[in-house]
Order: C-alpha cells, then sequence, then structure tokens
C-alpha cells in the first residue's frame, strides 16, 4: 500500500509503511491501494473535528473516506474507476488525520512510546478507512480485534 505523507514526524514514513502493508496483507486487501496521512496540530484536528462531525473538540485520528466499503470486505478496485489514479493505478481510499500533540500525550499516558501509538492511531484511521466502524458493539469488537491483530503480528506492543 502506498502511504503519502503530509508534515510527518521524522522517521515516520517506514512505521507507517510497514502498518499499511501488515494491515492490508493481513485483511487481504489488494495491493494498489493508497492513503494519505497528514500529522496536524491540536487547533487543525479540532477545527477538522468540529467541521466535518459538529463535534468541537480535540481528537486524536480523522478518518475520511474516499471510498465506501461498507462490511469492510476486501476493495476491488474496478468497482471505483475514478478514485484511481489512471498514471499510477492507485486506488485513494481516503485521508488520515493524526493530531501529533494528542498522540505525544496518549504515549505518555499509556506507558508506550510515540511509535506504538502514532502506529495505533494510523492503524485505527486505516480500518476505517476500509470500513471498520465502533458505533455499535459488535462493530467495536470486530475493529478491536482487526487492530490488536494486526499490531500483534508487526510485534508493534503496548
Amino acid at each position: 500500500m502506498k502511504v503519502k505523507l503530509s508534515n510527518a514526524p521524522r522517521g515516520c514514513g517506514k512505521l507507517l509503511k510497514r502498518v499499511a502493508d501488515g494491515a492490508a496483507s493481513f485483511l487481504g486487501q489488494p495491493d494498489c491501494l493508497s492513503v494519505t496521512a497528514a500529522f496536524v496540530g491540536a487547533d487543525e484536528i479540532k477545527s477538522l473535528n468540529a467541521a466535518y462531525r459538529n463535534v468541537d473538540k480535540v481528537t486524536d485520528v480523522l478518518s475520511f473516506p474516499s471510498i465506501e466499503n461498507d462490511g469492510h470486505g476486501v476493495i476491488v478496485p474496478s468497482e471505483h474507476p475514478f478514485e484511481t489514479d489512471p498514471k499510477t493505478g492507485l486506488l485513494d481510499i481516503g485521508d488520515i488525520f493524526i493530531c501529533h500533540d494528542v498522540a505525544k500525550a496518549q504515549a505518555k499516558e499509556y506507558g508506550h512510546g510515540i511509535e506504538r501509538e502514532t502506529a495505533f492511531l494510523f492503524l485505527h484511521g486505516l480500518l476505517h478507512l476500509l470500513g471498520y466502524d465502533h458505533m455499535t458493539a459488535i462493530q467495536e469488537e470486530e475493529m478491536t480485534a482487526a487492530q490488536e491483530s494486526i499490531l500483534s503480528a508487526l510485534d508493534i506492543q503496548r
């Protein structure tokens, strides 16, 4: 999976690429997917949260999918020709915004490193782009299990 970065902390690209590839492999997703990960400050993520979710507070991660994938099945790129770049053949599945300030605070609060927190937040956002959600207890169990399995397979521990 191609990961495009914006304002990412130094050295973050390899970690996010590893998480993206691990998630795609674990979930049986095609290799031709691409995602953008943008790192923003508290003011910007609060503004995005207010504008798009009508929640006027800072959050850790937001996802904006560019395709629908109800039921979080395997994505079929040919079903999304308008989101596929004709030059590269990559299917853009959306954007993930991570608040680096919140990630640092949560890493400290949970007693693990910023790399683990960043990997978790990116994966959480990526799973949303792939059709996972946590609005019901069953959805939350599925998403949590996927997160734990993928991070464990990548040996990214708390």
